[in-house]
């Protein structure tokens, strides 16, 4: 897609400061669209503190209705991406109001200013547990997050299909790479790694479905661009469940095994989801897309990344482990 042809373009953003948020309007910057952020004024906006005048920042809660309307009524957004969520150490109210309430604010808005696509990103924690998992599986979510996304995705589709919104809902299984939480799993096993710092772990035989953040955000374009029927829902993975203790090793092994994993030290949280990944293939069939990276090259690109910002993991983890945020 060449920037000529995105010159005029509009894209808005909510959560654009987020982890994935962040990679996204680096991409759409150099494509050449015009970017709108709607964010909380968080610290997570530190993201966004290099990008200057490249990005419209518009700081404001999707529970705000009229604030909602108006920046869409502003900017009339040709492609809106939908990323504003809550983290998992949210109360169960406010897992509802965000991604419930704040996703009907926003879809309202758009049936007066309607855009081009809206892509929402969904969580694969509707599923609970299983490997191989297609979107057309049953919703069993063990967490109100998951229960939180679930309805919401039903809210999107339901909007599609009611008033012809053209919405595409991605469903992520386990996004990784640069800017994400520095408590998440890997970014944690990295900067402890880099710290010296031994490991304490589950028994890591949870299975997850690693996905390079690149590799993500390649979806999020093809979503937004791509002729996909209106209410579409794709699954967007690796397709392979991987062993906790296998993404820790293979990380470690990159480093040159600098500390040790002690698995088991700690104990499974309750109601864990042992089991996780994705059908990825009406992603392949729908929008072309395939993930390009492999776990290894996405966690050496990742390795290199935090060693240059280590800055940002200092300045920011005891703000985030303070307010508790895992996004």
């Amino acid at each position: 897609m060449s920037s000529k042809t995105t010159a005029a373009k509009q894209a808005l953003v909510t959560g654009g400061a987020g982890a994935i948020g962040i990679n996204l309007v680096h991409r759409l910057i150099k494509e050449g669209y015009q970017v709108t952020v709607f964010s909380l004024p968080a610290p997570d906006l530190v993201r966004l503190k290099n990008l200057g005048k490249k990005v419209r920042l518009v700081k404001g809660d999707v529970l705000d209705a009229t604030a909602i309307k108006d920046t869409v009524k502003r900017v009339k957004p040709n492609l809106v991406f939908h990323l504003a969520s809550t983290s998992w150490a949210t109360s169960p109210q406010k897992h509802i109001e965000v991604n419930c309430i704040g996703t009907i604010n926003l879809l309202e808005a758009l049936r007066e200013q309607k855009p081009e696509r809206f892509v929402y990103t969904g969580s694969a924690a509707v599923y609970g547990s299983g490997n191989n998992l297609k979107e057309n599986s049953p919703f069993t979510p063990n967490t109100i997050f998951g229960a939180a996304k679930a309805a919401t995705s039903t809210i999107v589709r339901t909007y599609a299909e009611v008033y012809g919104l053209p919405t595409v809902e991605l469903r992520f299984f386990l996004p990784y790479g640069p800017w994400e939480h520095p408590a998440r799993l890997i970014p944690n096993i990295i900067l402890s790694a880099l710290k010296g710092k031994d490991l304490s772990l589950t028994s890591g035989t949870q299975e997850r479905d690693p996905t390079y953040i690149d590799d993500i955000i390649d979806a999020l374009m093809l979503a937004a661009t791509k002729n996909v029927a209106d209410g579409s829902i794709l699954n967007i993975g690796s397709g392979v469940g991987v062993p906790v203790k296998e993404i820790v090793t293979e990380t470690l092994d990159l480093m040159g095994n600098p500390v040790k994993p002690f698995f088991g030290a700690v104990p499974m949280r309750e109601n864990e989801i042992m089991k996780m990944s994705g059908n990825i293939s009406l992603a392949r069939q729908k929008l072309g897309w395939r993930p390009k990276h492999t776990l290894r090259q996405g966690l050496k690109k990742t390795i290199d990344w935090w060693k240059s910002n280590l800055d940002f993991a200092e300045a920011n983890l005891a703000d985030y482990m303070t307010r508790g945020d895992k996004k």
